[in-house]
């Protein structure tokens, strides 16, 4: 209803529209009209509901009584005498016209009606809506369309013809509606349960059935329950049934009819085309029948092709060949105890068209019916064992000379077949117990055997003339030694072997069946060739050797095969030939067969599962196999494609399931049109249609199977994975020391191989984004922002120029699992830019699997951003969807592009080449030995790069332009330091003007650290100064830190050096420390260096220096000046 509803409301006042509610009898049609017709009058000017159109029309007078009826109702009740239909249709198009009108027209039969009812090229004011039910779901078309509504109206209501199709209620919907019927209330009393929903599921979700039992059972004993439900089994009710037939009586013919109750005894739940080859054989138009019963409601196709009806129908049909006649044995259609009573009492007449006995099937049931159990074997159904075998006669059959539908499942028929039925068509008779069929069976106008399970050792002693057979089913056979001749079957199409384990030959005469399409010999275990008349099969389609285990050899007239579309070889011995696969070896030799070009041009699917493929016989050219959209080479050793892969431009699927060795896999076609992740927010999202940016997920695809693939580690174009160490490029070495962390074996889960691998930490690439997962329960300290939610929220600072963007995120996820087992779903990160509704989305093909004390681990993820999405002032979001994972710590860092240039290393720029700037640090190191000495004073340092720690006097270190020390004793800094800071980790300054001429000037800092514990950290600390008017950064990571004792302090003071314009009069600087240890005070100032030939005493003339500034000062000038090199720094980001 709710759809309906909607489509009344949809561009309601403005267009016509015309709708179909069809469905099968009684499935609630007309009260779904009815409550939606009372809902929507409000909003229509007239509005009319007229019911039982079909029964109406057709009494005397019927069609003027519903005309009157509709006028009467769009003009609220006033009466207008109408004197004949033509008059009527008059005065129905005179006021349509003006007014937006609602018309339902139920329960409509045909097309006819309506066209008299209203007539044609009706002038329907713009908004109106007419609803018809009907049982018929093909009963509107263009062409009826096109002439009830005028011209101009009939445009505007193009794309407006609706159809509602009315499902079953489900089974607790189901007895919710039986229990208000039969009890008044939604309970069952615990003495009616089982009856109720025996009685419910009969009813099979239709209402009309449901209130007609649950109403006649009302207020009746447990024991009229049980009496109801026994007798429904046998006979359906009559109201139920009266209902029902109308579908049945309202088809055209008696071919539709016979047509329909053929199905309702044999082919419900048989394939659609199965079921046609047969039908079209019994001289049935069988494809614009069942597309008639469809139409009616009387058949349903599922989405595999399948026949299906409604059980309601079913019994119905079943009832219509119950009243034929009261004598069982003079219907024409026989099933199950009936048909099995016929045999056994010998009373079939001429009248018997179809019988199905499944023998087997039918004591079951009895042996559950009495509580008596029946033991049958489990893997062999062809040999039917029971203590009370039931034997009947061939003469039971004389009688029935038109039949021909035949089905005879574990019946053993005793005497002579020369009185037996010689128009079959379809003879169905699994587990048939003799030997080959007898010579007196004639079976001449047979199309379809099916004689699964049977004892065949040969199907016929000589060879058998069958000049319309089209499908022969000898599968699980297991006493077939030998086909039998072919010579005698030119309409076969289908032939199925499967499972025939005895199976040694196949007869030369294979190669007449110029009609045969598909050929299954599937686990015929015994088979060890194939004829090579095989080749001369020029219509097959489809061949099936999967798990013909002892097949060794492939003919070379394979490549004959022109209409070849599916060859299956799994688990074939062919890799065990003595000449070695030699019908897939590249190259042709005498006596060897063909190669893998040999193979047909024509194929589309190929498999070669559990053939124990190597890259030995893996062909360098597959350009013969154009045509090729499915490949399945599963559980194959083979370590890698052949590039040759990529010239299949139609390969559609490509399976690897369980290629163990296998280690990367080339760019495909199949690889190229992978699926977009799904967007998990519901429809009120803000960023639903809104340039969402999707990042693509390898493992969304069913197109490429790659479970079990444990050494995979890279699809060329979606993903990479490789050992960290290895790892030489910036995205991750800019997160953390990666130097630091080598030793560290973690377990990491491949989402796209189902498959756990035990590694040092690994990085991964996928489309563009570089992550990797490493122990650890810490944020590092360069990230910007932190919670401990699964979701952060900032605003992008303004930027000091107009053209800045943003160039990448990098995040931090601190996580352990929600629980033991691994999720179906893929771990999913999310960067929102609120501001321009702008989503980008990562959903990880991999995950850490933590195996610390606390199970924690770090998900670090370097994500660059392309087409300047982000810039200064948006509000951005990031968040982390859990599903599995239990987010501990989540962090967030960001950089910006402005003219700035990134290179791995430690910032560094010299006017000359870099030997130059290596022989300055080797010239620094001796005077370092000539400093004042700090006197006994000692402190710790932890060296990231050698992994080990040394005590010694206070260290001078010169790092490319910049001089540093760390120093454990206080001394008096206080006046010296204008950005003086207490507890902060950023400090600002304004450059003072300048008068005197200077070729540089000296940025110094101090900063006060203390620590809780003697903790070595595991990140590299960092310094960075930002010149915000100009927009440029520089970063200095230290190889070395000072770590001081617990609760005691460490100085650590630095002396920058900037050239040229660097820094200048007015520009606004700021400089950030990042480390893990507190910082209790921070301090910088700024000192102009003047021209030495001109200023000999500087130092004495600089009276902000403290005594460490002047000679870290001094040591810098006098080694720049002996170089007689200027030292420039790369402007330049480091991110530790």
């Amino acid at each position: 209803m709710t759809q309906i509803n909607q489509w009344l409301e949809q561009d309601g006042a403005n267009k016509v529209g015309i709708a179909t509610i069809c469905g099968i009898g009684g499935i609630g049609k007309t009260t779904i009209a009815k409550v939606v017709y009372n809902q929507n009058i409000p909003s229509f000017e007239g509005y009319s509901f007229l019911a039982d159109v079909r029964e109406t029309s057709q009494d005397c007078n019927g069609l003027v009584r519903l005309q009157r009826q509709l006028i009467s109702d769009i003009l609220k009740g006033k009466s207008h005498k109408i004197y004949n239909i033509d008059n009527g249709i008059n005065k129905i198009k005179e006021i349509v016209c003006c007014r937006r009108v609602l018309l339902v027209l139920d329960d409509v039969d045909e097309l006819g009606k309506i066209r008299k009812l209203m007539g044609t090229q009706i002038p329907f004011h713009p908004g109106s809506k007419i609803i018809i039910t009907s049982r018929n779901r093909c009963l509107l078309n263009a062409h009826f369309i096109s002439q009830m509504f005028d011209l101009e109206a009939s445009t505007s209501c193009g794309g407006l013809s609706k159809l509602f199709e009315v499902k079953e209620l489900a089974s607790s919907e189901s007895l919710q509606l039986f229990n208000w019927y039969a009890f008044g209330h939604n309970s069952v009393p615990k003495s009616s349960m089982a009856y109720a929903r025996s009685l419910v599921k009969h009813c099979g979700g239709l209402p009309l059935a449901l209130q007609v039992l649950g109403s006649s059972l009302s207020s009746k004993s447990v024991s009229s329950w049980k009496s109801a439900l026994e007798k429904l089994e046998e006979i359906p009710d009559s109201k139920i049934q009266e209902i029902l037939r109308i579908s049945y009586d309202s088809l055209e013919d008696d071919h539709d009819k016979n047509l329909f109750l053929d199905i309702v005894c044999l082919f419900i739940g048989k394939d659609r085309d199965y079921t046609t080859t047969i039908l079209d054989g019994c001289d049935f138009y069988t494809t614009i029948g069942i597309e008639n019963l469809v139409g009616r409601s009387l058949l349903i196709i599922n989405e595999k092709n399948k026949l299906m009806m409604h059980q309601m129908i079913r019994d119905m049909g079943q009832e219509i060949i119950r009243q034929e006649s009261s004598d069982i044995g003079k219907r024409s259609r026989l099933w199950h105890k009936n048909a099995f009573d016929v045999i056994r009492e010998k009373i079939g007449s001429r009248t018997v068209k179809c019988l199905t006995l499944d023998l087997k099937g039918l004591l079951e049931d009895k042996a559950k019916r009495t509580n008596t159990t029946l033991h049958f074997p489990k893997h062999s159904k062809s040999q039917f064992l029971m203590s009370n075998d039931v034997d009947m006669e061939t003469q039971a059959f004389a009688k029935m000379k038109r039949l021909k539908l035949l089905q005879l499942d574990y019946v053993r028929l005793k005497g002579d077949f020369k009185d037996f039925p010689k128009r079959l068509r379809w003879l169905r008779w699994r587990g048939f117990c003799m030997q080959s069929f007898p010579v007196d069976f004639d079976m001449n106008e047979i199309v379809v055997l099916d004689m699964r399970n049977s004892k065949l050792k040969q199907v016929w002693k000589d060879t058998e003339c069958l000049p319309n057979l089209k499908i022969l089913n000898l599968n699980h056979s297991h006493s077939l030694l030998k086909t039998p001749s072919f010579s005698g079957l030119p309409s076969l199409e289908k032939l199925m072997l499967k499972d025939c384990i005895n199976l040694v030959e196949v007869d030369q005469s294979i190669g007449e069946l110029k009609l045969l399409t598909f050929l299954n010999l599937k686990d015929c275990t015994s088979l060890r060739h194939l004829p090579r008349t095989i080749g001369s099969l020029i219509s097959l389609e489809q061949l099936i050797l999967s798990g013909c285990s002892r097949l060794d050899d492939v003919p070379r007239e394979l490549h004959n095969m022109e209409s070849l579309k599916v060859l299956n070889l799994d688990e074939t011995a062919i890799y065990q030939s003595r000449l070695g696969l030699h019908w897939l070896l590249l190259k042709r030799s005498k006596g060897l067969g063909f190669s893998w070009a040999s193979l047909p041009s024509s194929l589309v699917k190929l498999s070669l599962e559990s053939c124990k493929l190597s890259n030995d016989v893996m062909p360098n050219d597959l350009c013969n196999l154009a045509s090729l959209k499915s490949l399945n080479l599963s559980r194959n050793p083979i370590h890698y494609l052949p590039e040759s892969l990529k010239n299949l431009t139609k390969l559609e699927e490509l399976l690897l399931t369980s290629c163990t060795e296998l280690q990367m896999i080339p760019k495909l076609p199949v690889l190229l049109n992978v699926s977009e992740c799904k967007f998990i927010f519901g429809d009120n999202s803000p960023f639903r249609g809104s340039g969402i940016n999707n990042v693509p997920c390898f493992f969304s695809s069913t197109r490429c199977v790659i479970f079990g693939c444990e050494k995979l580690t890279e699809v060329e174009d979606l993903f990479k994975l490789e050992p960290i160490e290895n790892f030489e490029a910036e995205e991750i070495r800019r997160l953390f020391n990666v130097d630091s962390i080598n030793g560290n074996r973690l377990q990491l889960y491949s989402y796209l191989t189902d498959s756990i691998m035990l590694a040092t930490p690994q990085v991964l690439q996928e489309r563009g984004i570089t992550s990797t997962f490493v122990v650890g329960s810490e944020i590092p300290i360069g990230f910007k922002h932190g919670t401990n939610e699964h979701r952060i929220s900032f605003f992008l600072p303004t930027p000091a120029h107009p053209d800045e963007k943003i160039h990448w995120f990098s995040l931090c996820i601190v996580f352990s699992l929600a629980s033991d087992q691994m999720s179906e779903f893929l771990p999913c990160v999310h960067i929102f830019n609120e501001t321009k509704t702008i989503m980008l989305r990562y959903r990880s093909s991999f995950i850490g699997i933590p195996q610390t004390n606390d199970k924690t681990m770090l998900w670090l993820i370097h994500w660059p951003v392309t087409d300047f999405q982000f810039e200064g002032g948006d509000l951005v979001s990031c968040m982390v969807v859990p599903i599995h994972l239990s987010i501990r710590k989540f962090g967030v860092t960001y950089e910006s592009k402005h003219n700035i240039k990134y290179e791995y290393g430690f910032s560094h720029l010299s006017t000359g080449d870099e030997v130059s700037t290596r022989h300055i640090k080797m010239d620094q190191t001796k005077h370092l030995l000539s400093l004042e000495s700090y006197g006994n004073a000692k402190v710790q340092f932890c060296s990231y790069i050698e992994e080990s720690k040394m005590v010694a006097s206070p260290q001078v270190l010169y790092d490319y332009g910049i001089i540093t020390t760390f120093d454990p004793v206080p001394f008096d800094y206080s006046g010296y330091y204008y950005g003086h800071q207490a507890g902060k980790t950023e400090v600002s300054i304004s450059v003072p003007p300048n008068s005197s001429q200077n070729i540089s000037c000296f940025l110094n800092s101090i900063i006060i650290f203390s620590a809780k514990n003697d903790k070595t950290y595991g990140f590299l600390p960092c310094l960075e100064i930002v010149n915000e008017t100009k927009g440029t950064k520089w970063t200095y990571s230290k190889h070395f830190m000072g770590i001081p004792e617990t609760k005691n302090t460490l100085y650590w003071t630095t002396c920058w050096n900037f050239r040229g314009d660097e820094l200048e009069a007015g520009d606004h600087v700021s400089l950030r420390v990042l480390s893990d240890l507190s910082v209790l005070e921070f301090g910088i100032d700024l000192v102009y260096d003047y021209e030495l030939d001109d200023n000999p005493n500087i130092f004495n003339q600089l009276p902000w220096m403290s005594k460490c500034f002047k000679y870290l000062l001094g040591i810098f000038v006098y080694i720049s000046s002996k170089s007689q090199k200027d030292l420039y720094r790369l402007q330049s980001l480091v991110k530790c």
